[in-house]
């Protein structure tokens, strides 16, 4: 359910304010000392969502936890209902922890003993990070697989986690190291547990330092090249690439399922996207941009009509996000266009999205979705009474 962008219709209101409530019942909870029952009411809620109540000296830490990207904004809205004298320290998410920590608590929950487990790391597709966690003695169990998991997620914190990590594996090592010669110019093969938060932060630093130092800006109309009356944000552009795809849906579809053919700036985003895999706007912008798409019905067969149609509307999108933002992609699906756009400013950039395809009178059946994974179930409708398929 989405919770933080679009108009609500009559049932979706009557749903957030039941989550407001439930939330303020939750918080009620935790101020009278009861966080047993503040903790069954937050699963209860929503079974993504956990909470940790922890004491740090004299300090009562409240971590609001969601399990999957997607329950972010839902935790957000719960957070949003705490009082002021809640009686404890509030967070979204669990911060990063110490590494001894992680390893009591991993021992404590599996009875897997990581300390003298060893690491490998290495970046797939979409700017995704994929650590290999060898246990000495280990089998590969599921009881292992989660054990390094939640060790991974203990050390780096919830957020960096969600935002970087693409899988954690689990191998089998030996329990002792295998004699080497020793050669201190001899490139490692494999780190140590001890250095998990450090190999990230260097690894998600290297990527962050490889993306552009500016937003992805569209220039005003006065500045355009040439005589060009209209922003087109193609050019003086020689890093776009052209996609062919092979379609999941027949017919129109959500999350760009029908998607047949795509002209990007930014593949590596998209193919993450269309993958299903985990995506974050944080991964590929290093100045807080957003990733956006706008999606519409369109059923014309005659290729050179929906190219004109699409062109024209994404010109004046160009144009309406001049300064704030820009045109980063175009698509074609078997029924539905699409227009992708980085965005600064994102409210205000929704805003002047919307505003320019009403103007433009776009079809009853399109929408503004997102990219990022922990928006994955936010969507905004162009027209009052339209909904997305599924939603």
């Amino acid at each position: 359910m989405r919770v933080r962008f679009g108009e609500p219709s009559v049932e979706e209101a009557i749903e957030r304010e039941g989550l407001r409530e439930g939330a303020r019942d939750i918080w009620r909870s935790l101020r009278a000392g009861d966080v047993t029952l503040a903790c069954t009411l937050v699963r209860e809620l929503d079974a993504r969502l956990e909470l940790f109540v922890e004491e740090e000296g004299s300090v009562r830490i409240a971590e609001l936890s969601a399990l999957t990207s997607s329950a972010w904004p839902l935790a957000e809205l719960l957070l949003a209902q705490a009082p002021d004298d809640v009686g404890c320290v509030l967070s979204l998410g669990r911060a990063a922890v110490p590494l001894e920590r992680a390893l009591s608590e991993v021992m404590a929950t599996h009875g897997v003993d990581l300390t003298r487990a060893t690491l490998r790391a290495g970046f797939g597709r979409g700017h995704l990070l994929e650590v290999t966690v060898g246990v000495p003695g280990g089998t590969g169990s599921e009881n292992e697989q989660n054990a390094a998991e939640n060790l991974v997620r203990a050390v780096l914190g919830d957020r960096v986690f969600e935002t970087w990590l693409g899988a954690v594996h689990v191998v089998p090592a030996p329990r002792f190291p295998s004699l080497r010669v020793l050669d201190v110019r001899a490139p490692r093969t494999t780190l140590q547990v001890q250095e998990l938060f450090d190999t990230v932060a260097a690894a998600t630093l290297g990527v962050l330092r490889g993306l552009p130092e500016a937003p992805l800006i569209a220039r005003p109309e006065s500045e355009s090249a040439g005589a060009l009356a209209e922003v087109d944000p193609h050019v003086e552009r020689d890093d776009w690439t052209l996609l062919e795809i092979e379609p999941l849906a027949e017919e129109r579809a959500e999350r760009k399922g029908d998607l047949v053919l795509a002209s990007t700036c930014t593949p590596e985003l998209l193919r993450c996207y269309l993958d299903d895999a985990p995506c974050s706007s944080r991964r590929f912008s290093r100045v807080g941009e957003h990733f956006v798409f706008v999606s519409y019905e369109d059923k014309e067969r005659e290729m050179g009509k929906r190219v004109a149609r699409r062109t024209a509307i994404e010109h004046a999108l160009a144009n309406a996000v001049a300064g704030i933002g820009a045109v980063t992609g175009v698509g074609f699906g078997v029924q539905t266009t699409y227009v992708d756009l980085s965005l600064y400013h994102l409210e205000t950039g929704l805003g002047r999205v919307v505003e320019t395809l009403r103007a433009a009178d776009v079809p009853e059946a399109t929408f503004i979705q997102f990219f990022d994974t922990e928006l994955a179930e936010e969507w905004l409708a162009i027209w009052p009474d339209s909904r997305l398929t599924g939603a």
